[in-house]
């Protein structure tokens, strides 16, 4: 799955030229790795098959419309529980303490609870029991994130579908 998380990550990240330029080369990495079913993989075209005829720029507009200027629409995942209380700066310093023991270094420009940049960290565990109880760990966060993107009719809300449906599948695994 670390290529998977990987790509989810650069995905829900802001659209950057090198990004759009490997677009038509993600599905057969996602087929490689196997890490995704056949409906996962289906969302996951349906997200390429509307950001492939994008330009850059409207891509980018629709990105920066979507999570900067709207209210619930971010993808900060302790916003979404804790708001602008103290218990959200204390999980975030606890998140970046994990990063750091596991040498994990995050771009400095962004916060730790940062969807795409946890992603990323989960695509460089080499556990993937890891990655699995850490995606589990945020849930209900990624649950209402998803509901909130498909209340936008927004394609993005294919990629937390995916992250979701990982969850469910980890779980069924475990329940096993």
């Amino acid at each position: 799955m670390h290529h998977t998380y990987k790509i989810l990550s650069l995905l829900l990240d802001y659209p950057t030229g090198e990004l759009k330029d490997a677009l038509p080369g993600l599905m057969a990495v996602i087929g490689e790795e196997g890490g995704l079913n056949q409906s996962q993989c289906a969302k996951l075209r349906q997200f390429l098959d509307y950001a492939m005829p994008l330009t850059l720029a409207d891509w980018q507009k629709h990105y920066v419309q979507l999570f900067d200027f709207t209210q619930n629409g971010n993808l900060y995942l302790f916003d979404h529980v804790y708001g602008d209380s103290r218990e959200r700066g204390q999980a975030m310093v606890d998140l970046a303490d994990m990063y750091m023991k596991s040498g994990f270094t995050p771009r400095p420009d962004e916060l730790p609870d940062y969807l795409p940049l946890f992603l990323e960290y989960l695509s460089l565990l080499e556990n993937p029991d890891d990655s699995g109880k850490l995606l589990k760990e945020v849930s209900a966060i990624l649950e209402n994130m998803k509901k909130a993107l498909e209340k936008k009719e927004t394609p993005y809300s294919f990629l937390l579908d995916i992250l979701c449906s990982i969850n469910e599948m980890k779980g069924a695994e475990a329940a096993t």
